[in-house]
């Protein structure tokens, strides 16, 4: 159940991290193409992606990224779209200066291959992600197109290219003025009130053999009430990680009140792979606390 109350400008989560095991079910999803007309690109993906903030890069100019992210049966699909006016930024840079330092930290990289396809220039990396403390990794694979004013990288994250859902993903790519397929539009949330999600049986942590790796922890928006008022404190959150992928059974435990609304927002967008016990995913309870501070 959903419990309202609380938002965050910094955020801490205690969670742990997971490697490669037998997939909780069998059943492929009814992938889609989706697509985002005004960034030019489409792609399959197994569910309508969430719409993540990634916020601006870059200094002088600032230019804008955004992140769309889908999760089905251990890997994190994400396509990261980046503004690169006349290509001033080189595809190395996007591994090496944006994702490299955020979203693939604590990555080996294991082999790196020049143009992958004709149609557009590509680099394409293999990688080990290691949890925070490098007690064990899972593979991963990340391409980055070039393309007129943009730059695109497609992530996937809990297996290799070796495997068919992974390397249809990564083929899929379009880039076009007018791609084919279903508007994204605002997208859809990683969080589920679902008797279906919320029913499942949650496992101590204490009791895995893996924990939960999380992919994304985007930052909750600092709203202008609250930055009018300049609130400041914690908001904590009580939820479960779900076998699903998904975040399930949010609840406020304390902080904030004008905050908690923001900070369960942020929260329905994280993405991770789920906690394994005896070779098997599992849902698993994880707190999340949120820091704000004006700075």
């Amino acid at each position: 159940m959903r419990t309202p109350t609380l938002s965050k400008l910094s955020m801490t989560l205690v969670v742990g991290v997971m490697f490669c095991v037998q997939n909780h079910a069998n059943a492929q999803p009814n992938w889609q193409r989706f697509r985002v007309v005004k960034e030019g690109f489409s792609v399959l993906l197994p569910k309508l992606p969430t719409v993540v903030s990634r916020g601006q890069y870059g200094t002088t100019p600032v230019r804008d990224a955004r992140i769309y992210a889908a999760y089905h049966d251990g890997v994190g699909y994400f396509v990261i779209y980046f503004d690169n006016p006349k290509n001033e930024h080189q595809l190395e840079y996007f591994f090496d200066e944006q994702l490299a330092k955020n979203e693939l930290r604590n990555t080996e990289i294991v082999t790196k291959t020049g143009t992958i396809e004709a149609r557009f220039p590509g680099v394409q990396y293999s990688f080990k992600k290691y949890d925070y403390r490098k007690t064990f990794d899972y593979p991963g694979v990340a391409r980055f197109y070039a393309a007129k004013n943009r730059t695109l990288a497609l992530l996937a994250i809990g297996k290799g290219e070796s495997d068919a859902s992974v390397s249809e993903f990564l083929r899929s790519l379009e880039l076009s003025d007018k791609p084919a397929g279903t508007d994204i539009g605002n997208g859809g949330s990683n969080s589920s009130d679902t008797k279906e999600d919320t029913d499942l049986p949650v496992v101590p942590v204490t009791e895995v053999s893996r924990k939960a790796m999380i992919l994304i922890k985007p930052a909750p928006h600092y709203t202008e009430d609250a930055r009018q008022k300049k609130l400041r404190g914690n908001v904590v959150l009580r939820a479960v990680l779900s076998v699903s992928g998904k975040l399930t059974n949010i609840q406020v435990v304390s902080g904030v009140p004008e905050l908690a609304q923001s900070s369960i927002d942020a929260a329905g967008k994280m993405f991770f792979i789920p906690a394994v016990k005896d070779g098997r995913f599992v849902s698993t309870p994880v707190e999340l606390q949120y820091n704000f501070n004006i700075y």
